[in-house]
This record gives C-alpha cells, sequence and structure tokens, in this order.
C-alpha cells in the first residue's frame, strides 16, 4: 500500500528466477542438513571408537586387578596355612621343652642325693675319701638339616639355654625339635646308666657295719679262744659296746634271721653278684626276713649272744657260699 503522498514501487522478476529461487533455497536447506548429518555420523563413529577403546582399557584393568586379588588371596591362604603349621610345630615344642624339663629334673635330683659325676658312658668318679665328686652331664646335640648344632649342657636351667639357640641360629623347628629328640635319649639312657651304676654300688658290701673299726680277730686260721686249737675264722670281729648300731653294709634283702647257740643273734642279707653278709652275736634284731633294706640302714644291736668272749660283732661275707676276706671290699673305708 502507498501512500496518498508518494510513489508506487515496481520490482519486476521474471518467470524464471520465481521458479529456480525456491528450488535453489530448497537445494541449500538440504545441503546444510545433509552437512550437518555427516559431521554428526562423524562426531558419533569418533565417539563410539574412543567409548570401545576406553572399554577395552577398563576390562583390561579389571582383568589385572582380579589376577593381582587372586594372587593375595593366595598367598593369603598361603601364609594362613603356614601359621598353623608353625602353630602345631610350636605346641609341640611346648610338648618337648615340657618333657625335657622333667627328664632335666629327675637327672638333677639324682645327682643331688648321689653327688655323682655321670658322663655319657654312666662312669661315676670318686674322689681320695671315696665319696662320690660333683659334676655335670654332657651331650652331643645331633646332626641335623645338614648343620651341626653346638654342644648342649644339660644342667638346671637348660631350657633357657635351648631357647637361646634357637633364637642364635638358623636352625629351624624340625632341626630343633630332632635336637630336643636326641638329647632325650641320651639323657634317658645316661639317667638308667646312672641309676644300673648306682644300684651297682649299693649292692656291693663296702660299708662298714659298726661305728668302731677296731678288729680284736681277722679273717683266716687262729687260735680258737674256746679250745686252744687251730681253726678255720671265716669272718671278722669288730669290737663295740652292748647296744652299738649294726649296720647292713649294702643294699640288699634279709634272707634269713634268728638265734643260734654258736652264732648268736644273727642276720643274713643277699645282695647282688651272688655276695652275702651275715652279722652275729647281736644283742638285738632289728630286721625281719624279707625286708629290703639300703646301704648303711639299722638291722640290729651289738651284743655278746652266742658262743662269744665278749662285746663284738662277728661280720661275715660269702660269694657262692664260699667265705671270702671281708677286709677287701672294707679296706677303703677303714
Amino acid at each position: 500500500m502507498r501512500g496518498a503522498d508518494k510513489t508506487v514501487k515496481q520490482f519486476s522478476i521474471s518467470k524464471r528466477s520465481v521458479v529456480v529461487a525456491p528450488v535453489a533455497a530448497a537445494i541449500a536447506v538440504t545441503g546444510a542438513i545433509a552437512g550437518l548429518q555427516l559431521k554428526a555420523a562423524y562426531e558419533l563413529r569418533h565417539l563410539e571408537d574412543q567409548l570401545f577403546s576406553q572399554s577395552a582399557q577398563f576390562t583390561q584393568t579389571i582383568t589385572g586387578m582380579d589376577e593381582v586379588i587372586a594372587g593375595k588371596d593366595e598367598a593369603i591362604v598361603s601364609l594362613q596355612q603356614e601359621l598353623l603349621e608353625l602353630s602345631r610345630q610350636a605346641e609341640e615344642m611346648k610338648v618337648k621343652m615340657k618333657e625335657l624339663d622333667e627328664l632335666e629334673g629327675k637327672l638333677k635330683l639324682f645327682i643331688e642325693k648321689y653327688g655323682g659325676s655321670i658322663d655319657t658312658t654312666g662312669s661315676e668318679s670318686s674322689t681320695g675319701s671315696g665319696k662320690p665328686g660333683s659334676g655335670i652331664v654332657k651331650t652331643l646335640s645331633s646332626r641335623s638339616a645338614d648343620q651341626r648344632a653346638p654342644s648342649y649342657i644339660a644342667s638346671p636351667g637348660s631350657t633357657m639355654q635351648l631357647a637361646m639357640l634357637a633364637q642364635h641360629t638358623s636352625l629351624d623347628f624340625q632341626a630343633l625339635s630332632d635336637m630336643v629328640d636326641a638329647m632325650e635319649v641320651s639323657m634317658e639312657q645316661t639317667l638308667l646308666k646312672a641309676q644300673n651304676k648306682r644300684a651297682a654300688v649299693d649292692a656291693y658290701p663296702s660299708l662298714w657295719p659298726a661305728k668302731s673299726k677296731r678288729l680284736t680277730s681277722g679273717f683266716g686260721y687262729r687260735k680258737d679262744p674256746f679250745t686252744g686249737r687251730a681253726t678255720f675264722h671265716a669272718g671278722i670281729d669288730i669290737d663295740g659296746d652292748i647296744g652299738d648300731v649294726v649296720f647292713s653294709a649294702a643294699d640288699g634283702t634279709v634272707s634269713d634271721t634268728g638265734y643260734d647257740s654258736r652264732l648268736g643273734n644273727y642276720i643274713v642279707i643277699d645282695h647282688l653278684g651272688e655276695l652275702q653278709t651275715a652279722y652275729m652275736h647281736l644283742k638285738r634284731i632289728d630286721a625281719k626276713v624279707g625286708d629290703v633294706v639300703v646301704r648303711g640302714e639299722k638291722i640290729g644291736l651289738i651284743g655278746n649272744s652266742g658262743r662269744s668272749t665278749g662285746p663284738h660283732l662277728h661280720f661275715q661275707i660269702m660269694q657262692r657260699n664260699e667265705p671270702v676276706n671281708p677286709l677287701k671290699f672294707l679296706a677303703k673305708h677303714s
């Protein structure tokens, strides 16, 4: 519409332009849309590639973590098994150490009682006075795990030494266990040998049977105080006062007691090695048949019973029922 005071503007458009312009516009719009679609498709493909790559890396990472976790689980299980095994071995060692302590206690009591110096062969040393000397027991540890453990001294408190040995050497539980087993066997054998040795010593009639050691008559032929003729005296006569104590010369078993008009009150004791001791002319008998007596035990009192010229003890030793000189047995105690 034009105003009253303005002229009319006229435009001239050809018929071709009227057809071409909309077509060009449509083509331009279509091209723009196609370009946008191609760009979007390219960007989508790029994003898909990135997503696939990241997904593969994540999968690889997860797989690696699973393997690490599985390895750690296996290591944990292995460590738990090792801990259980060490715990079991530790308990076994506690039992062995307890047994060793008990054995050492027995050995200590034995040594304190007898004062003997005992080695691994069961031998015993003595001092000049005839009394056993003091000593220790030495046991070499066994070879284990291609290692030689140092010498071990079995004495009171050796459990602490054994613990220190385990801490300051490369021995493992098994090697230490083997060493304890070897020591235990050795100590048991040593104790048994020592006890057998002690029993043999105590059963040997070497203890003087009376407080007095003065002889009034020896072993062998002598002039009979009643007949004046030479007769064989099968023992020794030990001077003493009536009522003095008579001791057993060794460990043994009382096989006979009684009274005889010639022997008076008497006691016979059996010992090892087919040995017998006899105690005659007693005032009183304090032992009875079947009694097990020990070395130095009181068995009666000195008297003047039977065929006797005065208070004394007739002491006699028989070996295989044959009289032997008692001084050969009692000489070291004279």
